[in-house]
């Protein structure tokens, strides 16, 4: 246990965090959508629900709201309320949840995760199942790219 605990704490102090710094604009993990005020959305690659996406935090590294800014805090919950419009905006999902954990990587990051009642989880939380225990649903190149567009224009100011 005490090997978890030192690598969360480190990655909580901004050592070898995957948030921090240059962020790749597409990995094995998302794509991007589009840069905002403070922060930067990601579609997120696995799709179990459709539209699961990222806000990632842009600036100096943090694990909490209360570690930023005031200013920096109030334009990173903007950027939410942009995002989470934009993906009701194209998806028409029945429900949206969203959430702020950093249990696993200790940097801010909101998951936004619409939710549809024919889901795998409806009613529930999406947390109660391991990541490896659901199906891995990925979109078809041409979906992913029809969405990422569609998500885009959106947001386009």
């Amino acid at each position: 246990m005490s090997g978890v605990l030192d690598a969360w704490d480190q990655l909580a102090a901004g050592g070898g965090c995957p948030f921090d710094g240059p962020r790749s604009e597409i990995s094995e993990h998302w794509d991007k959508i589009v840069s905002l005020s403070a922060s930067t959305l990601y579609l997120h690659k696995i799709q179990i629900y459709r539209g699961y996406s990222l806000l990632g935090y842009d600036g100096a590294h943090a694990t909490r709201l209360d570690q930023i800014p005031e200013a920096a805090a109030t334009a990173f919950m903007s950027d939410l309320r942009r995002a989470q419009q934009a993906l009701v905006d194209v998806l028409k999902p029945d429900h949206v949840n969203v959430e702020l954990l950093g249990n696993a990587i200790p940097h801010l990051h909101w998951h936004i995760i619409p939710r549809y009642k024919g889901d795998p989880r409806w009613g529930r939380p999406i947390w109660m199942t391991d990541e490896e225990d659901m199906p891995r649903m990925l979109l078809g190149d041409e979906t992913r790219a029809a969405l990422l567009a569609d998500l885009r224009y959106a947001l386009a100011v």
